[in-house]
């Protein structure tokens, strides 16, 4: 229990870091549903990846959001960021039932990060 919190909170401080560094922003939480600078898109994105499908959701999202940023489409970072966000909020218990885990979360946000060439930052943060 107390390793999957620190996990949680790495993961936090790793995604506000990415948004700092990358996007240039200040962010207290990492991801606030109800926060109106969540841009209709991806509240709309978030609001399936909770849908019934479940994992299978949550997996297509993760590749297609992984293939965004690949190509480095307008606003693939900041749905990346906004999603692993979220997930990240989830409980581990919730995110289980769903197939999925804080580490799988973890090893998306090294994606991005060896993506946007800030890998090395990133993992001095989850040593």
């Amino acid at each position: 229990m107390y390793e999957q919190d620190y996990i949680i909170r790495i993961n936090n401080e790793v995604i506000r870091t990415m948004v700092k560094l990358l996007l240039n922003k200040d962010i207290g939480t990492p991801v606030d549903i109800s926060d109106e600078a969540i841009k209709g898109e991806n509240k709309k994105m978030l609001e399936a990846a909770n849908g019934q499908s479940g994992i299978d959701n949550i997996k297509k999202m993760e590749e297609e959001i992984l293939t965004l940023v690949d190509a480095d489409k307008e606003g693939a970072l900041e749905k990346a960021l906004v999603f692993y966000g979220y997930l990240n909020e989830l409980t581990e218990d919730a995110l289980l039932s769903k197939n999925y885990s804080h580490e799988k979360i973890k090893k998306g946000l090294k994606i991005i990060a060896e993506r946007y060439g800030i890998l090395n930052v990133i993992d001095l943060i989850y040593r």
